[in-house]
C-alpha cells in the first residue's frame, strides 16, 4: 500500500515539475523531489506494482468489471437484486451517461493509463543516468508498463469506441482521447477523441514495442510470475488483430503462439478448479491477473489484494429452513436462457402445483436426471464448471456443506436460477475471505487462442484446420484427447451445436467461444465485433427488471457525463 501511496505522490510531482504558474500551486515540504525518484530500478519496480495493481482497482477487476458491466449487456446474468435501477437499465441494454459503474470504470481505466505515463517518465529520466548492468532491467519494465497501458486502453477502446472494425468498415467513428504523457498544464487534459483505427493502432504499437523488449522474457518465479513476458504479449496482438480483422497478422501471431509458446491446454480437472483459486499460472494461461485473499482491505476497496467480484455473484444456499440463504451480496445469477443454451433441458426441480421454494419440495427424479445427464455428458459439461445447479451442487459455508437453493424469492420457482461457479470462493462463503477474493483473474488463455486462430484460418480458407481447433477445444470439454479425433467432434462449420437458438445452434465457433469462454467476460466483445446485439436481445427477450431495449448504437457505451462537461472537446456517442 506504501507503494501506490507513493506512486501517486509521484504522479502528481511529475505533473508539478513542468506546470504553468497557473495551473497549480502547491507548497509540500514533506515531498518526494523528481530529481531524486525514481533513482533506482527498485523505484521503478514499486511504480510498476502500482501500474499493475489498477489492474484490480475497485471499477476494474476489483469489484466491477463482468457483474456490473459485460455479464449484463451480454445478459450473462440476470438480477436478484431489483433495489437499483441503474442494474436493471444496464441489463436492458439501456446504459445512461450518469450511471455510476460506468463513471467509475472509465475513471480507473484511465488512472491505469495515468500510471503508465508517468512509470514510462520516470524510465526516461532515470535511463540516461543509470548503470549499465541496469539496462536489461529497465527495458524489461519498459515493456511491461507498455503492455499495461495497451491492455487499459483495450477496455476504452473496446466498450467507448464508436464501433468495431467491420469488413473495413467503422475505423473513422469516434474512439476515445489518446495520451501518451502526463499533463502539465489544463489545456492539456482537453482532449478530443481519436478515430477508432487510431486508437487500435496506437495499441497494437504499444504491443509491438512491448514484444521487442520482452523478446525471450518469461516469469516463473513465485513473486513475479505475474509478470508480463513474451508470449502474453504476443496472444494479445493476435487477439487484437483478430478485432480490427487484420487477418493476415492475426494468423501470424496466433500462429506463433500455438505452435512455439510451449502452451497447452489443461485436463478437464484442471479447467474445472482454475477459476476458484486453484492451478494457477498452468500450461494454459497467457495473461493472467494475479489477486490474494486479503483480511486485511475488502475487495471494494482500492487498497486490497484481492477481488470482490465473487462478493456479487455469490452462491445461495440452502438456508436452515430449508428456503435459500444469500452466501454474500448475491446479486445476479445466470440468466435462465443459458442454461438451455448449454444444453440442458430436463425440466425443473420443482414439481407442477408447488408454490413455494424449499429443499422438501425438490423433485427428486430431476436430481437423478441431472445426476445421470453430469455423468453421461449428455448436456455440455461446461455448464458445470460455469455454474452451481440448485439442489444437486453444494457449498461451504462455516465448514458445512450447504445444498446450493434456487436463486430466487422463494414464490419465484418457473425460473432455473442457478448460481456462479466461476471466480467464487469454493472453500466457503465470500464473507469468511473478507469479501476480496483471491481467484486470479485467467485474462487470456490457451482456449481463447484457439478459438481466435480457428476464427483467423476460416478467412484465409483453411476450413479444415479451423474445424479442427475448435474440436480441440470441445474434446477437452468433454475429457477426450485434446489432439485425437473424439466421437463429440464437430463434423462442419456448421454442424449442430448444443445451443437452441438461431444465433449459436449450427455455428460451432460462435457456440464453443460462448461456452468455452462463458463468464469470463469475453462475450459482449464478441457480440460487439460480430454485431449480432440484435439477435442476442432477441434471444434473451427480458431480464427481471424488464424487457431488454436494444437500438443499433447500443454497443458503445456511454462517454460519463461528468467526463462531457468537464472535457470541452470530448463529443458522446451516438444514441445518447
Amino acid at each position: 500500500m506504501k507503494i501506490i501511496a507513493k506512486f501517486s505522490l509521484f504522479v502528481l510531482l511529475l505533473s508539478m515539475a513542468s506546470c504553468k504558474e497557473d495551473f497549480v500551486n502547491v507548497d509540500n515540504p514533506g515531498a518526494i523531489s523528481t530529481a531524486s525518484y525514481p533513482n533506482s530500478v527498485a523505484d521503478l519496480e514499486q511504480l510498476l506494482a502500482g501500474a499493475y495493481a489498477t489492474q484490480h482497482a475497485p471499477n476494474i477487476f476489483g469489484h466491477n468489471m463482468l457483474a456490473k458491466n459485460t455479464y449484463l449487456w451480454d445478459h450473462t446474468t440476470d438480477l436478484s437484486w431489483q433495489g437499483t435501477t441503474t442494474w436493471i437499465q444496464l441489463a436492458q441494454n439501456n446504459s445512461q451517461v450518469n450511471d455510476g459503474f460506468l463513471q467509475g470504470t472509465w475513471q480507473d481505466l484511465w488512472r491505469g493509463i495515468q500510471r503508465c505515463n508517468t512509470l514510462l517518465a520516470g524510465v526516461e529520466a532515470y535511463a540516461p543516468k543509470a548503470a549499465a548492468s541496469d539496462a536489461a532491467a529497465i527495458s524489461l519494465i519498459k515493456g511491461q508498463t507498455l503492455y499495461l497501458r495497451a491492455w487499459y486502453y483495450f477496455y476504452l477502446t473496446a466498450l467507448w469506441g464508436e464501433s468495431f472494425i467491420v469488413d473495413g468498415q467503422g475505423g473513422d467513428k469516434q474512439g476515445v482521447p489518446l495520451v501518451s504523457k502526463t499533463a502539465t498544464s489544463l489545456p492539456e487534459t482537453q482532449i478530443s477523441r481519436s478515430t477508432v483505427k487510431q486508437c487500435w493502432d496506437f495499441i497494437i504499437s504499444d504491443l509491438k514495442a512491448a514484444e521487442t523488449l520482452l523478446k525471450g522474457k518469461s516469469w516463473t518465479g513465485a513473486t513475479d510470475k505475474y509478470k508480463m513476458g513474451e508470449w502474453g504479449v504476443k496472444a494479445f496482438l493476435g487477439k487484437v488483430y483478430v478485432y480490427v480483422q487484420d487477418w493476415a497478422n492475426a494468423k501470424t501471431y496466433l500462429s506463433d503462439v500455438v505452435t512455439n509458446s510451449g502452451k497447452s491446454l489443461v485436463s478437464f480437472d484442471t479447467y474445472k478448479t482454475m477459476f476458484n483459486g486453484q492451478n494457477e499460472f498452468n500450461s494454459e494461461s497467457l495473461i493472467e491477473l494475479n489477486l490474494n485473499v486479503d483480511m486485511t482491505y475488502r475487495g471494494t476497496d482500492d487498497r486490497s489484494m484481492g477481488s470482490s467480484i465473487g462478493m456479487v455473484i455469490a452462491p445461495t444456499y440452502v438456508g436452515p429452513n430449508g428456503a435459500q440463504a444469500a452466501s454474500a451480496w448475491s446479486n445476479v445469477f445466470p440468466h435462465a436462457k443459458n442454461i438451455a443454451r448449454f444444453g440442458f433441458n430436463l425440466g425443473h426441480y420443482f414439481p407442477a402445483g408447488t408454490a413455494t421454494a424449499n429443499i422438501a419440495n425438490v423433485d427428486k427424479s430431476y436430481i437423478t436426471r441431472s445426476v445421470a445427464a453430469r455423468t453421461n455428458k449428455t448436456v455440455d459439461p461446461r455448464l458445470w464448471v460455469a455454474c452451481l445447479q440448485p439442489y444437486v451442487d453444494s457449498m461451504i459455508v462455516s465448514g458445512v456443506k450447504k445444498p446450493i437453493s434456487h436463486y430466487l424469492d422463494i414464490s419465484e420457482i418457473d425460473m432455473e436460477a442457478w448460481s456462479f461457479r466461476k471466480y467464487i470462493y469454493l472453500g466457503g462463503a465470500e464473507g469468511e475471505v473478507n469479501m476480496a477474493n483471491g481467484d486470479n483473474i485467467l485474462w487470456l488463455r490457451l482456449a481463447d487462442v484457439y478459438l481466435l486462430y480457428a476464427e483467423t484460418l476460416t478467412h484465409s480458407g483453411d476450413n479444415a484446420t479451423a474445424l479442427e481447433y475448435i474440436n480441440k477445444v470441445r474434446r477437452r470439454a468433454y475429457g477426450y484427447a485434446v489432439n485425437t479425433p473424439s466421437a463429440v467432434d464437430y463434423k462442419s462449420l456448421a454442424d449442430q451445436t448444443s445451443a437452441p437458438d438461431a444465433v449459436l445452434k449450427n455455428d460451432p465457433l460462435k457456440y464453443e467461444r460462448w461456452a468455452e469462454l462463458f463468464g469470463e467476460g469475453h462475450w459482449w466483445f464478441d457480440v460487439c465485433r460480430w454485431k449480432i446485439g440484435d439477435k442476442e436481445a432477441a434471444y434473451y427477450q427480458r431480464v427481471r427488471g424488464g424487457t431488454i431495449q436494444w437500438d443499433a448504437t447500443d454497443y458503445a457505451q456511454p462517454i460519463p457525463i461528468n467526463e462531457i462537461t468537464s472535457n470541452v472537446n470530448i463529443k458522446q456517442n451516438a444514441g445518447y
